[in-house]
């Protein structure tokens, strides 16, 4: 509980304080664009290819030819490429437009096309979209490049009880006129589509999705350095590397207030689970917070320089009071061993010192803190005995104690201090501090029953009682032991009387 007090003294009559909600992930309310690129390995990605090599899927040689009857168009399949999408998110309804490259290791083929079908989650959202038509000859110098510009509705992406699934199916026809398959044989013209290399970043260009998730999952007050600890989560849809890693800002507005550009200080950064940990600690002190309920959000960017912001729930109160109060002390408000004015006690043997701290003032303050210090005096230096905290609303008063030893003897100064910082604004800062003399007398050799009977005067009927069941215990086994000696009662002869 002190602890948590110690946090009302940064500001005067400052109290923070977190209202407990249950910690929920929290989604982006940002579209972004972006390119959605093709691996070699079959996944898609947002991590724009570095590599001068590409990945080269071979086109099925019987699509080469149309139909030697009704010349139709023979289509096959190229490959599959697919994500699991980690996050829950939506797809901005509009055109896109699919790039890839194709070209040819051998031969040439006529008006080639490629069509796509694009699934989201199981649903289809693409159907059959078709590029333009192009030769393709294994004589040119560059790969053939083939759009399909394709159309997508609102479709939203759901964890339900696994990752959604973006997939994108590719298939090729070339429009080489039918030959009747005996005569003609099998085409041996070999058409391949080229991607993942920075030559050919084959994929979907600018695609515009919400797919950012953050989780507050810490927000605690850290009371003795006036901080607040903030511990974040955050995911994106495509994975832990379509995240810039080295841009983190924490912000922080209040509800009244609004945002005052306000930031937290980055603290760590870590890989979990897919995802990034981030801490933060904001200094409420030094950004000088007035009363408000505040929030926080979370600005990231993901690797193609697109920016997005997620705000929490939870809501963060800081208080202060601004009502007038007056805390006070006296000499009188101070008992050593329960007594009042200058005090005797031995050296070695401890002693309690008992305060009563009084506060006056509005009585519409019920949150009044109030810091205590005890301060040994000696000479130009101030040693800080104890330092705690101690409620009194106004009208009231609040106790404390703390127990002590001097080992040597001799007159110590000391003194009661409320609200040593002044930290605390009040109409009279002048009745703050009390003081007293303490008298340590050299301790006397003595035995341990009477030293005990000693430390009983000094400390109280508590310790009257402890003392007493302790000497019963000595005594007890004394007898004991003198009752297990044989008594020799026969004289000797030549005993003498």
């Amino acid at each position: 509980m002190q602890m948590f007090l110690r946090s009302v003294l940064a500001l005067a009559f400052l109290g923070v304080f977190l209202l407990a909600q249950p910690s929920n992930a929290e989604n982006s309310d940002d579209f972004n664009e972006v390119d959605l690129f093709l691996g070699g390995g079959g996944n898609i990605t947002t991590t724009m290819p570095t590599s001068d090599d590409d990945t080269q899927t071979d086109c099925p040689q019987d699509s080469n030819r149309k139909t030697w009857l009704g010349d139709d168009r023979q289509w096959g399949d190229v490959a599959t490429w697919e994500v699991q999408l980690q996050t829950d998110g939506s797809i901005t309804p509009g055109t896109y437009l699919f790039k890839i490259w194709a070209n040819a290791t051998q031969g040439d083929v006529d008006d080639v096309q490629f069509r796509i079908s694009i699934d989201v989650n199981g649903d289809e959202v693409v159907d059959e979209a078709l590029s333009n038509m192009d030769g393709v000859d294994s004589e040119d110098d560059q790969a053939t490049e083939f759009e399909i510009e394709f159309e997508i509705s609102n479709n939203s992406f759901m964890q339900g009880n696994g990752p959604s699934t973006l997939q994108i199916d590719l298939e090729y026809s070339g429009g080489e006129d039918g030959e009747e398959p005996i005569i003609g044989g099998d085409s041996t013209d070999q058409i391949v589509v080229l991607y993942s290399s920075m030559a050919h970043p084959s994929g979907i260009e600018d695609f515009n999705v919400n797919h950012y998730q953050t989780d507050f999952n810490q927000i605690n007050v850290e009371e003795n350095y006036d901080r607040v600890f903030v511990k974040t989560q955050t995911w994106s849809a495509f994975g832990e590397s379509d995240i810039d890693s080295s841009v983190w800002t924490l912000g922080v507005f209040g509800e009244s207030s609004g945002n005052q550009g306000m930031l937290a200080d980055f603290n760590t950064k870590s890989s979990k689970n897919g995802s990034y940990e981030v801490t933060f600690y904001w200094y409420y002190n030094r950004d000088n917070a007035i009363s408000d309920t505040y929030h926080f959000y979370l600005e990231a960017t993901d690797i193609q320089g697109n920016t997005w912001q997620i705000t929490s729930d939870e809501d963060l109160y800081l208080v202060i009071h601004e009502f007038e109060v007056d805390n006070s002390i006296t000499a009188g408000d101070i008992q050593i061993n329960n007594q009042t004015g200058m005090a005797t006690v031995k050296a070695g043997n401890s002693f309690t010192i008992d305060i009563t701290v009084s506060a006056q003032g509005d009585p519409l303050i019920t949150y009044n803190p109030i810091p205590v210090a005890i301060i040994l005096v000696s000479g130009s230096t101030e040693i800080v005995l104890h330092d705690t905290v101690v409620f009194a609303s106004p009208g009231a008063t609040a106790t404390t104690s703390f127990r002590h030893t001097f080992d040597e003897k001799g007159e110590y100064l000391i003194k009661v201090v409320l609200d040593r910082g002044d930290l605390i604004q009040e109409s009279d800062e002048t009745n703050n501090v009390a003081e007293f003399v303490l008298v340590v007398s050299e301790p006397v050799k003595e035995d341990f029953i009477q030293s005990l009977i000693d430390s009983v005067k000094d400390g109280g009927a508590a310790t009257m009682f402890v003392a007493l069941a302790a000497v019963s215990i000595i005594l007890g086994a004394i007898f004991l032991k003198r009752r297990g000696v044989k008594t020799d009662l026969e004289w000797e002869e030549d005993d003498e009387f």
